[in-house]
């Protein structure tokens, strides 16, 4: 664990300090992973699964928590047995939509949000028996939903939507981006295919998983509030070839988790994860969305990257990953001039098991990351944790000009 690094680039210099780290979660019972956080007004909702990864069907109770705080995370009581945020799996009962990740906060104060799933996983359930999430909901002509919530967290309006001009045929689709509202009003987001690959395409693994995907990002955009979108372009490994590694290895899932940040410079900077071993890559937009640059390697591992542009200028990216599944890192890059042309060598302020998928939000100029600190994909007591933790690191990052 490093608590303290200073980095200086074109004559400009920046300091990452960790103030404190405070447990939010813990839990002698069961393992925690995946925070989200949801800032409403007056009020912090925090969810995560209480599940070990990998496991959470097994479960008779839903493994997906959430905790509320009024005093801005400093105590934390259960949260409110009414969900209307929330929707539930008919097959399960367990909740399969929130809240708890991929929203914008508009200029009115409202908050919108595209489901993670598709219409018909939502709504017929997730059965397992039938196979993987990514075989089942193949779909020609997917519906998706957009949700749209009061500052204080009331639901205002849920209505489906389509997404016109999509260039490929059969895919699934998952969620992880931010909407970004842009400067004309429009809505901006990214979303994600993933095509079920024929079987001469699989990869046997060495520990004996067969992986049968490839993952695509794409942008989608919004004229009239989120009631209909239009396909903008794509980041497409079949298309980028995205290597990595002195031997130029193609990175392991493709493009997947994107997340979006509108820069100081005016671009919007949108990152993603390629793989659990693989490392981030980014793209870029300097017209406000509407044509994108070739993704580039940002150099260094990295699970749903979460962008966050500070007070002084400085962009921060929270993401982690190691060896999957083991102790892993859990780290803050910062690219000092807010541009992400550059990003310097992270800043591993956490060492040790958890899942390394991060949720962040901003206090008084400071970047607070929440994390887990747990055994994730493995059997309780595996890493010999007294306890299976949600923590907040508040991270302090300072600049001399």
């Amino acid at each position: 664990m490093i608590t303290e690094a200073t980095y200086t680039r074109d004559g400009r210099t920046a300091t990452i300090r960790v103030e404190r780290i405070d447990t939010w979660v813990q839990d002698t019972a069961s393992i925690v992973n995946f925070p989200g956080i949801l800032e409403l007004d007056g009020r912090l909702i925090l969810t995560f699964a209480r599940s070990r990864h990998g496991a959470e069907h097994s479960h008779q109770e839903d493994p997906s928590r959430s905790m509320e705080s009024f005093d801005d995370g400093d105590t934390w009581q259960p949260g409110p047995d009414e969900k209307p945020l929330n929707t539930y799996d008919p097959i399960t009962g367990h909740t399969n939509d929130g809240f708890g990740g991929g929203c914008g906060r508009l200029r009115d104060g409202t908050i919108v949000h595209m489901s993670h799933s598709t219409v018909i996983h939502l709504d017929n359930g997730y059965d397992r028996s039938r196979g993987h999430m990514h075989e089942q909901f193949q779909q020609d002509d997917p519906t998706f939903r957009f949700q749209r919530a009061s500052s204080d967290g009331q639901l205002l309006e849920r209505f489906p939507f389509k997404v016109a001009g999509m260039p490929w045929g059969r895919r699934s689709y998952q969620v992880y981006s931010p909407i970004l509202e842009m400067d004309d009003g429009d809505l901006l987001a990214a979303m994600e295919w993933v095509e079920l690959l024929p079987e001469e395409r699989w990869r046997h693994e060495a520990h004996g998983r067969v992986w049968k995907y490839l993952f695509g990002v794409f942008i989608v955009r919004s004229g009239d509030g989120g009631r209909s979108w239009d396909f903008v372009t794509q980041f497409d490994p079949g298309e980028v070839n995205p290597v990595y590694g002195i031997s130029d290895r193609s990175v392991d899932e493709g493009f997947d988790e994107a997340h979006m940040a509108k820069l100081p410079n005016g671009d919007i900077l949108c990152v993603m994860r390629t793989g659990s071993y693989s490392p981030l890559w980014q793209a870029r937009s300097r017209d406000g969305g509407r044509t994108w640059d070739t993704p580039e390697s940002l150099g260094w591992p990295g699970a749903k990257p979460q962008l966050e542009v500070l007070p002084n200028g400085v962009l921060a990216c929270a993401s982690g990953r190691g060896s999957y599944g083991h102790p892993q890192v859990t780290h803050v890059m910062i690219s000092i001039d807010g541009t992400g042309h550059q990003w310097e060598a992270p800043f591993n302020f956490h060492t040790g098991p958890g899942c390394s998928y991060t949720t962040t939000m901003q206090r008084d100029g400071k970047l607070h990351v929440i994390y887990s600190d747990s055994d994730f994909t493995r059997d309780m007591g595996t890493h010999g944790l007294p306890v299976q933790r949600i923590r907040r690191a508040v991270i302090d990052i300072s600049t001399d000009a």
